[in-house]
C-alpha cells in the first residue's frame, strides 16, 4: 500500500471488476428456453393460441426467469463499466435494476444502460443492436396490447409471437457482444481498470 501525505485529496477508489460470462451465460440459457417454449406451444396450440390456457403460467414463469436473469447480467455488466469508464453514465448502476420497474422511465431508462455498458466496454459491439433489440421489445409490447382486445392469449398471436422470438433473439446477441467486449478489456489490461474480483 502506499502512504499518503497529510491533507493529499484522497485517491479515487476503482470499483473492482468482476467476470460477466456466467450470468451471460444463464441469461442467454433463460432467453433461449423461453422462445423454444414458445415455438412448441405455437407449433402444437393452434391458432392464435385460443385453446392453450395452460400454457400461459409456463410461459409467464418463463418470462420472469429470463427477464431476472438479463437483470443480474446488466448489474454485474454496469459495476464492471463503472471502472472502465468512471463518471460517464447517465445513470447511476442502482437503475440497471430499479430501471426495468420505474413506470413510464422503464420505457427508456434499460435501453440507455445497455448503451452506456456497451459503449463503456470498448470498440466491440454495435450501438444499432441495442437500439434494434430495445425497439421491437416495446414493438411487442404494444402489438400484445393491440391483440389483448380480441384474443384471450395475446402472447400466443403469431405477430407477437414472432416479434418476441426477434427481440430475444437480438438480446442474445447484445449479450454475447457486451459480455465479450469486457471480458476482453478484463484479460487485456487488468490493471488499467481494476482488480478482477472472485466471480
Amino acid at each position: 500500500m502506499h502512504s499518503q501525505e497529510p491533507g493529499a485529496a484522497p485517491e479515487p477508489v476503482t470499483p473492482a471488476v468482476r467476470d460477466p460470462r456466467r450470468p451471460a451465460a444463464v441469461a442467454q440459457a433463460a432467453i433461449w428456453a423461453e422462445l423454444l417454449a414458445l415455438a412448441a406451444v405455437m407449433a402444437v396450440g393452434g391458432k392464435a393460441g385460443e385453446d392453450l390456457p395452460a400454457a400461459v403460467p409456463i410461459m409467464t414463469l418463463l418470462g420472469a426467469v429470463a427477464l431476472v436473469a438479463v437483470i443480474c447480467w446488466l448489474r454485474r455488466c454496469r459495476h464492471n463499466a463503472e471502472a472502465f469508464a468512471p463518471g460517464t453514465h447517465r445513470y447511476s448502476p442502482g437503475f440497471a435494476i430499479g430501471g426495468w420497474f420505474v413506470p413510464v422511465a422503464m420505457l427508456w431508462i434499460p435501453r440507455r444502460v445497455t448503451l452506456d455498458v456497451r459503449r463503456a466496454g470498448g470498440p466491440v459491439g454495435r450501438a444499432w443492436l441495442v437500439e434494434a433489440w430495445w425497439w421491437t421489445r416495446l414493438a411487442k409490447v404494444a402489438v400484445a396490447l393491440v391483440c389483448a382486445r380480441s384474443l384471450p392469449n395475446p402472447m400466443f398471436s403469431p405477430y407477437v409471437a414472432l416479434l418476441t422470438a426477434a427481440s430475444g433473439i437480438m438480446l442474445s446477441l447484445v449479450i454475447r457482444e457486451i459480455t465479450t467486449a469486457q471480458v476482453g478489456r478484463i484479460t487485456a489490461r487488468p490493471t488499467e481498470t481494476a482488480p478482477l474480483a472472485a466471480v
